[in-house]
Parts: C-alpha cells; structure tokens; sequence
C-alpha cells in the first residue's frame, strides 16, 4: 500500500503542482550529476597518484589536478549542501497532497480484495488510475490546498463507489459500502485492526491464548470460539 501511494502521490503532484514535480525532477538530476562528477574526480585523482614516477613535487600535471580537484569539490558540496535544503522544502510541499494519494491506496487495495469474494470482480491497476485521475480532473477546484483535497477525496471515494457498484451483485454492495467505510476509518485510525477483525469475523478472531479463562469448566473450546461471536463474556 505505502509503494502504491508514493505513486498515486507523483500523479497528485503532477497534476496539481506540475511545477513542484519538475523541480524535484530536476533536482534529482543535479543531485546525480554532481555525485558523478565527485566520483570521476576522485577516480581521476587516484589514476595520477598511482601512475606518477618520481616526486609527486615535481609532476605540474597532479599539482593542476589537485588544484581543480579541490576547487571542485568544494563546489560540488556546496551544490548538494543546497540541494538537501531544496530536497526538504519541496518534500514538505508534496506531503500536503499525500491524504488523496493515501486514500486513492486504501480504495485501489479495497477494490482488489473484493475479487476473492468473486473471481469477476477483479479490476486491474490501470483502469483505477484512470477513475483516480478522472476523479482530480472533474472535482471542483479551490486556491485553498485543503479545501481543495477534500474536493479531490469526496470525488474519488465516491467514483470509486459508483464504479465498482455497477459491477458487483446486489448481494454483494452492501458489504463492500461496509468494508469502505471500515477501511477508511481503519486508515485514519478511527478503529483498529484488532476492531476491524474482531467485526469481520466474531470470535473467529480472538486468540484463545489471550482470552479470559472459562468461567465453568463445562464450556468447550469449541464455545469459546465461536466463528459467529465472541464469547458473551467478554
């Protein structure tokens, strides 16, 4: 989930803040370039400290090369010293996008799982990006960055909704509206996943380990666990 949400996140970005993305690209860039030439700096430094004959005094040629090594290097660190800065500036700007992209994981991871209720229901990854971003395309827009995710997230949830629904048996909408709400709230920590499982699956869920002990030596494990509810003295 958190691989597919840095990728939902490098849409989000290059959609709302096109800009942003092209300076981390970019930055990325210079960062490689500059690391490179370090390496060729200090390979080239090393080929001459190795090859010369004689005093290393008397050689003009590593002298000059000495000379440009350094004078490089510090440049070279200053360069990256200010890329760092940059870096976190601009990673800073892209986390106030990221509730869409976490959203757009919870929803994509959802909607997978509905295929082991029914083999039919699988949806592939790239027509959930195309709902994903259809939905960043239509929502209504807003100056303000936060008014402006939850424009994005209600629009999403919803298409998500809209579109897996004309796919799914009646049967079968009910709980996947069920377990879209249960995930949502389980991703913002509203439940936890002891809740979730404990809801899902009764006393299915429950290790018999960490139960309390039995309050008559009649009752069966088989009572103590049942896969329809959690034992009712708990």
């Amino acid at each position: 989930m958190k691989g597919l949400e840095d990728q939902l996140l490098g849409r989000v970005i290059l959609t709302e803040k096109k800009e942003l993305e092209s300076e981390r690209t970019n930055l990325i860039k210079d960062v490689t370039e500059n690391k490179r030439k370090m390496l060729e700096l200090e390979q080239s430094l090393l080929y001459k400290l190795t090859t010369i004959q004689g005093s290393l005094l008397d050689d003009e040629t590593l002298i000059s090369v000495l000379n440009v090594s350094k004078d490089t290097a510090a440049e070279v660190r200053e360069k990256l010293a200010i890329a760092k800065d940059t870096e976190i500036k601009i990673n800073a700007a892209r986390e106030e996008f990221r509730p869409v992209a976490t959203r757009g994981s919870v929803l994509y991871f959802l909607i997978c799982n509905m295929a082991m209720v029914n083999v039919m229901y699988q949806t592939s990854l790239v027509q959930f990006l195309e709902r994903f971003d259809w939905s960043m395309l239509k929502s209504e827009k807003s100056p303000i960055t936060s008014r402006r995710l939850n424009y994005i997230i209600e629009y999403l949830t919803y298409e998500i909704f809209k579109y897996k629904s004309r796919g799914l048996y009646e049967i079968h909408k009910y709980m996947f509206v069920l377990l879209m709400a249960l995930k949502i709230d389980m991703q913002k920590e509203h439940i936890t996943h002891e809740e979730f499982q404990t809801f899902i699956k009764g006393g299915a869920a429950l290790d018999l380990n960490a139960c309390p002990p039995k309050p008559a030596k009649w009752i069966t494990r088989s009572s103590k666990r049942s896969s329809r509810a959690a034992p009712r003295w708990i």
